[in-house]
This record gives structure tokens, sequence and C-alpha cells, in this order.
């Protein structure tokens, strides 16, 4: 792994390190131990306070950063959690204690606010961490950010200017709750009008929204 530091990260960057743990992903799905050493390094940047998770030193996240990433720009310390947790998750650290501690917080942190977190950005990464856990995604708190998106969903099957369209229809094609269902029924409606003629989805980022499409679609048995 090219340009990864003695201490696990790429370029001492959380941002980077992250962008490429999830391009690893999408390849290996076993950690091997240069991956367990970055997400251990991304977990030693979490601390917990009685107000929530934060991050020593802040980070600040442009939205450039999240080019190909399943997450958008959000509180620093949201935005790292989420995403980390997501990782931990893909790589088979779900049990790990700490990873564990933390989706605890979360879910009882969601639950207080019904399905949300801070704001609309931070719930969404937050929310792209919880489906990917296989004991988390039937979390309560789950179920209550899926009645958030019901709510927001337009009747375009979008959910406005709120929430990126591709990045939220895969999130929720984790799922099988009925909320989940009726969103992604009607996403899907769209996903037929919006195709365009060589097959891919989006003008901006082609590739990486067909992917999210198209994983969506083979999470439904629909490929």
């Amino acid at each position: 792994m090219p340009d990864q530091q003695p201490d696990g990260s790429w370029l001492h960057s959380l941002v980077a390190t992250i962008i490429r743990l999830f391009g690893l992903h999408l390849t290996v799905r076993s950690a091997a131990q240069r991956i367990e050493d970055a997400l251990d390094w991304l977990l030693a940047k979490i601390e917990f306070e009685a107000e929530g998770p934060c991050v020593r030193p802040a980070v600040e996240v442009e939205r450039g950063d999240c080019s190909g990433l399943p997450f958008v720009p959000s509180r620093p310390a949201m935005f790292l959690t989420g995403a980390t947790l997501f990782l931990c998750s893909i790589f088979g650290r779900s049990n790990d204690p700490f990873v564990v501690k933390l989706y605890r917080r979360l879910c009882s942190a969601g639950i207080t606010n019904k399905g949300q977190w801070f704001d609309i950005p931070t719930t969404h990464n937050i929310f792209r961490a919880l489906v990917v856990h296989p004991r988390f995604a039937a979390d309560p708190a789950v179920g209550l950010a899926v009645e958030r998106l019901f709510e927001l969903q337009t009747d375009a099957g979008d959910w406005g200017n709120h929430l990126p369209f591709y990045q939220t229809l895969n999130a929720l094609a984790h799922l099988q709750a009925p909320r989940a269902e009726e969103q992604i029924e009607r996403a899907f409606a769209r996903l037929i009008q919006i195709q365009s003629s060589d097959g891919t989805w989006g003008r901006r980022e082609p590739e990486w929204n067909t992917f999210l499409a198209v994983h969506a679609l083979k999470n439904k048995g629909l490929l």
C-alpha cells in the first residue's frame, strides 16, 4: 500500500485515509494488518464527550473531499465517526468494543432526537454507518431515521436538495423495513426516468453514481 505511513494513515490525513480505505473496500473485504493499522489510527482520533463525538485535532471537510465517497460534508467529528464506523463494519470490526460503544451512543442519541443527529448531512453520514452494521441496522434509531427520510422524499422520488439521490437510495437499499421499501420503489421509478442513453446515471461522477444505483438494484434482487 504505497504512501501509507508507519502510523497506519495516508499522508497523516483523516480524509485521505478514509478515501484510501473506502477504495480498498471495493476489492478487499478481509482486513490485512495495514488495513487494521489504518482503522486503529482513525479510531484513535475519535473522543467521546458528553455532547457527542469529537476529533482532535479538528479537521475541515470540504465538499470536494467527499468525491467518490458515500458520505457528505458535515460536522468534522461526525463525518469522521460515520466514515470510520462504516469502514470498521465493512472490514469485519463490527464487534470491536469501542466500535460497539460508539454505535450504542449514536443510537441512543438518534432515539432521543427522533431519527436525527444534529443536522441533515450529519444524519446521512451516521445513517450510512448504521445500515451496514449487522446488528445496529435493525436498531430503533434506524427506523426513526427512515421515517425522517420518508418525510423528506418528494413525489419525484428524490429527497430534494436535502440529500444526494444516489447515495440515499444506496443506503436505504441495505434495509428491508417497509418504510424503506416504499421510498426505494419511488426512487427506482425515478431511476428509469433519468437514466442516460449510454446506461449511466448522473451528469457529475457518472461512474460513481452508476455504481451506487447498480449496487442498490443488486441489493434488492433486481440484477
